[in-house]
């Protein structure tokens, strides 16, 4: 172990994927084995990951089920993070394959982005629903952790009260929801439609009620959407903002997280694909402490611009580096979505 902590990382081990979502951040793509790490290379990734004392692996995709050393890195990674997590479609998950992933996993997060197959199916195409339900019911019955994702968007907003029964029908712990970042198939003029900072706001607020009235947690990975239903979100973003950047909270990039790409490439997350650092060329640690990209990230938070940067909740949010990016092609612009 080598001193570092850090909470999160997200390997995306293939960028091949079975589908072609409408808010897929990727044009579909298939991931070209040559370029890919090897089965000893992803052991070697691994064992880099675990030195930086890494509480959450999340192993993602394209579809990782699909990815050509998946069963290898499964039967690697187990019991070395707190979190062992697989992020899937689930549309490939069996009865046989949950057994499976049940000797390796601690979570398993399924894309279900409606109640039901008329607006799942619509963002993640035909048959879709059904196939994931399917997955989910399978997971349970070997006792894995399920947790279940919708991202929002104007053609899928008015579901979310829907979403929630069905989350409290299948027996999960929460219904959790992302905003449409506006890159890949999502970029405007798609098949969906992202929704304005007020919208969003709408739709999180009520949803967090609606879910507190029906007995589920409901909940975002925005920063200022915690900040602005969660009172002890609040409280602890008010604490952080008064030690006045000593000390950062909101997104991790570079302090206590980062983005593996299938073929070793390092960078910033997977909105953000920032060259950092290759494994191929160099180890984890190198990358970490002597790229000058790592080290852009970590000052981002002090030199960010419009209302982000006025913000009284910039040290504990900075809202998401990606969005403004995907916006107006400035990383360090306000994050439009925000709705403070």
């Amino acid at each position: 172990m080598n001193g570092y902590h850090l909470d999160y990382v997200q390997w995306d081990v293939t960028s091949a994927c079975n589908l072609n979502c409408a808010h897929c951040r990727e044009k579909r793509t298939i991931s070209n084995p040559q370029y890919d790490l090897n089965a000893e290379e992803c052991r070697e990734a691994i064992d880099q990951i675990v030195d930086f004392n890494t509480h959450t692996l999340s192993l993602a995709g394209g579809e990782p089920l699909l990815g050509k050393h998946i069963w290898d890195i499964l039967k690697y990674a187990t019991g070395k993070f707190k979190r062992l997590v697989l992020s899937t479609n689930g549309t490939l998950i069996t009865p046989d394959i949950a057994i499976k992933l049940a000797k390796y996993l601690t979570n398993v997060q399924v894309s279900v982005d409606g109640p039901d197959s008329e607006t799942h199916d619509y963002v993640r195409g035909a048959g879709t629903f059904y196939k994931t339900m399917r997955a989910i019911e399978a997971l349970k019955k070997v006792d894995l952790r399920v947790d279940i994702r919708m991202t929002i968007c104007k053609e899928t907003m008015a579901r979310t009260h829907e979403f929630i029964d069905l989350t409290k029908r299948l027996e999960l712990s929460g219904a959790y929801m992302r905003r449409v970042i506006p890159s890949g198939n999502a970029t405007p003029g798609g098949k969906i439609t992202r929704l304005s900072s007020e919208e969003l706001k709408h739709v999180l607020g009520d949803a967090i009620a609606y879910g507190k009235s029906v007995g589920m947690h409901v909940a975002s990975a925005d920063y200022f959407c915690q900040i602005s239903f969660n009172a002890e979100a609040r409280l602890k973003a008010e604490r952080t903002q008064k030690l006045n950047g000593s000390v950062i909270g909101g997104c991790a990039i570079g302090v206590n997280s980062f983005y593996l790409m299938q073929d070793g490439t390092i960078s910033y997350c997977p909105y953000l694909p920032i060259y950092c650092g290759s494994l191929r060329e160099n180890s984890l640690k190198y990358i970490w402490e002597h790229s000058e990209m790592f080290k852009v990230a970590r000052a981002l938070r002090y030199n960010l611009k419009g209302k982000c940067g006025k913000c009284n909740y910039l040290y504990a949010c900075g809202g998401c580096r990606a969005y403004a990016y995907a916006e107006t092609g400035d990383i360090l612009a306000e994050d439009s979505g925000c709705w403070f």
